[in-house]
């Protein structure tokens, strides 16, 4: 899933039901060639650790060595955990995603159209601001995931294969940390 910084869901690839690694997704998914094609318009993506850094995909950098590579990896943490916080929505508004839901008792094929319908039905929610249903019951945490960016704690970045990134990928970090980092 890829969303905005307003949390409004901008792609979603639910194809490969089961447990698959997200940069496997990402890697037999649109977005390397729509990033591609933004390359000139120094768009990035953010992603955890767990994917490559790509020329339009930035990462955390695993052991920052300058005060500019940690504000990085500040900023980088607080704007990725949008992504989080949208996850953390799309469960509070549609419970059946949520683990407190109930499981989905379904195909693996039908669990994928089920994401996806929730997903498109996201961005018209949040538009027209429908208010979250209040239900009975224990704190499930849920709410936590829907707080303000301030009450998030930063979470540190986790090792990554960062000696198997392309030396340009690693570059094209280090000119985004240069310029507005330094």
């Amino acid at each position: 899933m890829v969303c905005l910084a307003d949390q409004y869901i901008s792609q979603v690839n639910a194809m490969f039901p089961g447990s698959v690694h997200d940069a496997y997704i990402l890697r037999n998914s649109s977005i390397p060639y729509m990033m591609g094609q933004l390359q000139r318009h120094r768009v990035w993506l953010l992603g955890d650790s767990g994917y490559p850094n790509l020329s339009w995909l930035l990462t955390p950098v695993r052991n920052p060595r300058t005060r500019a590579e940690e504000r990085y990896n500040e900023a980088h943490g607080r704007t990725r955990r949008v992504i989080e916080r949208t996850f953390g929505l799309l469960k509070a508004r549609f419970r059946c995603l949520h683990m407190t839901g109930g499981s989905l008792f379904y195909s693996p094929k039908k669990v994928c159209q089920i994401i996806i319908a929730c997903s498109m039905l996201h961005n018209p929610a949040l538009r027209r601001q429908v208010p979250f249903l209040q239900e009975d019951g224990p704190d499930d945490g849920v709410v936590a995931a829907v707080e303000p960016m301030e009450h998030v704690e930063p979470v540190e970045p986790v090792d990554s294969d960062e000696e198997e990134a392309e030396e340009e990928d690693i570059d094209n970090r280090e000119s985004v940390i240069q310029q507005y980092f330094q």
